[in-house]
């Protein structure tokens, strides 16, 4: 997990932009995302936009994580995006007036009628830190995926 630089947050604001992600202000969200296509019925490719933090919760636990909040990782060091939770951004980005109307309708499709499973990013996948909320909504350092990160998403339709 590295500090961004100027530049990077700069051309990241940029991105989020030119993809209808800031608002007035220019002020966006966290963890937004594009659905680049499916070559088969059984993946979706997906571009972060914005910074994806870290969960606040381990997976099923109940205890939330304390600062710095970073990735799980499996015992190769893979980061580790749990399949609940592409869900619960799928159903999050489909009500969000900000999101262009063809990647809500993506997103409330998504939501609806796939089940994904978890996704294993390489363990030297670039990370960034960010300042985020925690569970008790105080700012505190999370470890974050950086915006222009792939991943290939195994789904199930339902």
């Amino acid at each position: 997990m590295r500090k961004p630089t100027g530049e990077e947050a700069d051309k990241w604001v940029s991105i989020a932009r030119e993809h209808g992600f800031v608002g007035e202000g220019g002020s966006f969200k966290l963890g937004r995302f594009i659905v680049e296509g499916s070559e088969e019925d059984a993946i979706i490719y997906v571009q972060f936009v914005t910074p994806v933090p870290a969960g606040i919760y381990t997976e099923g636990t109940v205890e939330p994580k304390a600062p710095p909040v970073v990735f799980e990782r499996t015992s190769a060091g893979e980061i580790i995006l749990p399949g609940r939770w592409w869900a619960s951004m799928f159903e999050t980005l489909s009500g969000q007036p900000e999101v262009p109307p063809d990647q809500r309708q993506t997103a409330l499709f998504a939501s609806r009628h796939v089940q994904a499973g978890d996704v294993h990013l390489p363990a030297e996948t670039d990370t960034i830190e960010i300042l985020a909320p925690n569970h008790k909504g105080d700012i505190v350092p999370h470890e974050a995926l950086k915006p222009g990160t792939r991943c290939i998403i195994s789904i199930r339709a339902s």
